[in-house]
């Protein structure tokens, strides 16, 4: 007889739904990117796709985290038995040349990917400018994915010609945070992304810039053909690395909001369902996958449409597209849209 205790103490969790490593189908024959994927949340999810035998690409900016995550996840795949594999790659995504050749190189050597996972962030770091002048949470967690995305979006149409409909699929990580944007954002220029704002509200915008890109990416580009989808989810309050980021930003007070979230919060296992759940998920399909396409949800199995306000404004979704379109242009010297 099975327990009847739950699997996790997690108050964030207990009152969740949930997507369990169990619940991924056989995954053998296809590719997943997993930017950030060397470490909290990205790790596990990266990991849960190679074990059920993904081929799985995870990009990150430091090198020991890196080589570890991908070591570990190797040796961890040969012990099971999983035909899957895992290859880490050294991509600093506040350089936006960096990441654009990365991306080219993947477009390049792959024949397929059938799941594109933007997980990689700066949690809610002070305020701070990239070597080329741009805030660098916007820089890092939006402008960096629209390029990737851009690029190895004709490398997702040719694998989603001869896969399962609706499997190919882009999960975009938000979060709840994006309800702190500021309440004037309009994504309309460089200068006002270089505005001076706090931790909180700055990683927000970001977040608040993943759903309507999930959003506008499905209106622009994924309105015709094989259906691939484009999706946002959160992942809860989650016990990782990134929170220390609450420190950083508001010293004490911060340093006793970065403990007390970390008491009720997800591991960053439980934390990666939900992203699993819309990247894998046989219960999106070839049936009723226009019902998801462009949706945020805050759950694997949840209600889409709960966003802000501002995160359904179609003008933000329109002006989060051009800026990025100019700043490509700006950066690197060719418009990417």
């Amino acid at each position: 007889m099975s327990s009847l205790k739950p699997d996790t103490t997690n108050i964030a969790t207990l009152i969740s739904r949930r997507f369990k490593p169990e619940q991924i189908p056989d995954l053998t024959g296809r590719v997943a990117l997993v930017t950030g994927g060397s470490a909290g949340i990205g790790f596990h999810a990266a990991a849960a796709l190679a074990q059920h035998n993904a081929k799985v690409l995870i990009c990150s900016a430091n090198p020991e985290h890196g080589t570890n995550a991908e070591k570990e996840m190797n040796e961890s795949l040969k012990q099971t038995g999983s035909t899957g594999s895992v290859q880490w790659t050294q991509v600093d995504f506040g350089n936006l040349k960096q990441v654009d050749a990365y991306a080219k190189r993947v477009a390049q050597e792959q024949d397929r990917l059938d799941i594109l996972l933007l997980n990689a962030a700066i949690g809610q770091a002070p305020f701070g400018l990239t070597a080329d002048g741009l805030e660098r949470h916007f820089k890092v967690n939006n402008l960096a994915h629209y390029v990737i995305v851009l690029r190895l979006l004709d490398l997702m149409k040719k694998t989603a010609a001869t896969a399962t409909p609706a499997s190919v699929r882009i999960v975009m990580q938000s979060s709840e945070m994006h309800r702190f944007a500021p309440s004037d954002v309009n994504f309309a220029s460089k200068e006002e992304m270089n505005e001076k704002g706090d931790g909180v509200q700055l990683y927000g915008r970001t977040k608040l810039g993943m759903i309507v890109f999930a959003r506008e990416l499905a209106r622009r580009k994924l309105a015709e053909g094989n259906p691939i989808l484009s999706i946002s989810v959160h992942p809860g309050m989650v016990n990782t690395e990134v929170q220390k980021a609450w420190g950083e930003s508001y010293g004490a007070l911060g340093k006793v909001v970065d403990k007390l979230s970390r008491m009720g919060g997800k591991s960053a296992e439980e934390g990666a369902e939900a992203s699993l759940w819309a990247s894998v998920s046989t219960d999106i399909n070839q049936l009723n996958w226009k019902e998801y396409q462009g949706k945020y949800y805050t759950e694997p199995y949840g209600t889409p449409d709960q966003e802000t306000k501002q995160a359904k404004d179609d003008t933000l979704a329109n002006n989060f597209w051009k800026l990025c379109s100019d700043l490509s242009q700006e950066l690197l010297g060719e418009r990417v849209e």
